[in-house]
C-alpha cells in the first residue's frame, strides 16, 4: 500500500470504509454473544469465558484497537480535507464523485462517532475492567458477568445512558454500512435503494439487541438478585 494511495481522498475514505466495516462485523458478534444472557447465568458467563481465556483473546483486542484508531484516524483526516475544500459526503462512488443527499446521519457521523468512542471507553471501565465476581459454568471458575450485568443495569441511570449510545448507534450503523460499501464500489448499479434499507435495518437491529439486556434486566430482574 502506498503512501499516496493513503495520502489520497479515496485512500482516506476507503481505509475508514474497511476499519468501519470490520467493527460492523464484530458489533454484530458482541451482540448475538450478549443475547445468551437470555439463556442463562451460566450460558452467559460460559460466552463471557470462553472470549476471554487464551492468547488469541489479546490478539482479537490488539487487532479490534487498531482498527478503532485506523478508523478515527481516517475520518479525521477525510473530514479535515472536506472542511479544507467544502462539504461532500462521506461516500464517494466508484468513480469518485460524491455523493449528494446527505441524510441526518450522514452529517452528524462524527458526532455520533463521538458519543460512540465515550460509550466505548465507559463500557470498557465497567464491564472490561469492572469488579470481578466469582462463579462458575459447567464446574469451572469464571467470572460472574451475569452478576455484574444485572447490579449495573438495575440502575435507571445506567440504563438510559445505554439506551442512548444504541439510539445513536443505530443511527452511525444506519449509514455507516451502505456509504462503507458504497465507496468500495460492491453495491451493483439500480441496488443503492435496497442498500440503503437493508444498512437501516441492519442499524435498527443492532442495537434493539444490544439494548434487549438492560430493559430485561431492569424491568424484569432488577432486586431479584
Amino acid at each position: 500500500m502506498s503512501a499516496c494511495y493513503l495520502k489520497s481522498t479515496i485512500g482516506k475514505k476507503q481505509m475508514m470504509a474497511v476499519t468501519g466495516l470490520a467493527w460492523c462485523g464484530f458489533v454484530v458478534g458482541h451482540m448475538l454473544g450478549n443475547l445468551l444472557y437470555l439463556v442463562g447465568p451460566e450460558a452467559f458467563n460460559a460466552y463471557g469465558h470462553g472470549i476471554t481465556s487464551g492468547h488469541l483473546y489479546y490478539a482479537i483486542e490488539a487487532g479490534l484497537l487498531a482498527t478503532l484508531l485506523g478508523h478515527i484516524f481516517f475520518a479525521f483526516l477525510v473530514i479535515m480535507a472536506n472542511r479544507a475544500a467544502r462539504p461532500v459526503g462521506y461516500a464517494v462512488s466508484p468513480q469518485g464523485k460524491a455523493k449528494t443527499g446527505a441524510t441526518n446521519a450522514s452529517r452528524t457521523m462524527a458526532y455520533s462517532g463521538t458519543l460512540i468512542l465515550v460509550f466505548i471507553i465507559t463500557h470498557l471501565l465497567t464491564f472490561r475492567f469492572g469488579p470481578v465476581y466469582e462463579g462458575t459454568a459447567g464446574g469451572v471458575a469464571v467470572r460472574d458477568l451475569s452478576r455484574l450485568m444485572v447490579e449495573i443495569f438495575s440502575s435507571p441511570g445506567q440504563v438510559l445512558w445505554y439506551a442512548i449510545a444504541m439510539a445513536v448507534l443505530a443511527g452511525h450503523l444506519s449509514h455507516a454500512l451502505w456509504s462503507s460499501l458504497q465507496t468500495l464500489g460492491f453495491i451493483p448499479g439500480g441496488k443503492e435503494p435496497a442498500v440503503r434499507k437493508a444498512s437501516y435495518a441492519f442499524g435498527v437491529l443492532v442495537s434493539l439487541g444490544f439494548v434487549v439486556n438492560p430493559l430485561y434486566i431492569f424491568f424484569m430482574q432488577r432486586g431479584g438478585q
